[in-house]
């Protein structure tokens, strides 16, 4: 592994995370309707793992030391997200080059009125539609990333194809509602990542964090947050260092520390 052996076991997730996608795509002739309902609910958590850690991760300390190993992940992983890897990519990377601002296509003020934030429930469900994707697209072509562009496309449109090969009627009732319900709870977590930011103009208080620990252990740091956005390319294990070393600069750009975990912020 390039950075931390704790990588493996990202990638032994998004290989798991097949395994059962895959066990349920094939005996799904044998579940009742509420049991697909209860494993679309509790599915779509591990779903949305998989882009809020282990890809957002990836994007920014690639695991492997070797370019092949890591393309070869992000082959893989098209089948998990049910898009292309790389759109989520670039899409990501506006994200931290605007940080929020109303030039990035997944800012939670976008499509809010008065300068305010759109609702979290609109934002979730519809943010996965919206022209960011696009755009994404073209920034992927205009980086000269056409062929690996072209090879996720065919990857993505591969592991959609086996699904409804296997079972199309499983594929269009059990595993779209998933792939929905897995985006929406990842687009909610970076929704409440950013809600009450109180310093949107400053890199040391522009998102929120949560310092849960159990949260934190499961969930790669990710709820330092406003750590990341302060060092993007600091390996997830390294987070909880950046709180001491940024301490003074986050507290007089009022960083706001949430009470929740993200996808309980709207209880803050």
């Amino acid at each position: 592994m390039r950075y931390s052996l704790k990588d493996l076991g990202a990638t032994l997730f998004i290989i798991i995370q097949f395994a059962l996608t895959l066990f349920w795509a094939l005996n799904a002739h044998s579940f009742s309707w509420p049991m697909h309902l209860v494993l679309i609910v509790l599915g779509g958590f591990i779903f949305y793992y998989n882009p809020i850690m282990v890809t957002h991760n990836f994007l920014h300390t690639p695991f492997f030391k070797s370019s092949l190993l890591n393309r070869l992940f992000e082959l893989f992983n098209c089948i998990n997200l049910g898009l292309p890897q790389i759109l989520y990519k670039h899409h990501h990377l506006t994200h931290h080059r605007y940080n929020n601002s109303l030039e990035d296509p997944s800012s939670t003020k976008l499509k809010g009125k008065n300068g305010g934030h759109e609702h979290w429930i609109p934002y979730s469900a519809l943010s996965l539609l919206r022209d960011g994707t696009q755009k994404a697209w073209a920034q992927a072509i205009a980086k000269g990333e056409g062929v690996d562009l072209a090879l996720q496309v065919g990857m993505t449109v591969i592991g959609w194809g086996l699904w409804f090969w296997i079972d199309w009627k499983w594929t269009l009732y059990a595993w779209l509602p998933l792939f929905w319900w897995g985006w929406f709870l990842a687009h909610m977590e970076n929704y409440f990542e950013h809600f009450n930011a109180k310093n949107p103009d400053s890199r040391f208080g522009n998102s929120v964090s949560y310092y849960g620990p159990i949260y934190n252990l499961i969930m790669m740091n990710e709820g330092y947050h406003q750590e990341h956005h302060i060092s993007p390319q600091t390996h997830w294990t390294e987070r909880p260092a950046l709180q001491s070393k940024y301490e003074v600069q986050m507290r007089e750009n009022q960083a706001y520390a949430a009470k929740n975990p993200p996808l309980l912020g709207f209880l803050d």
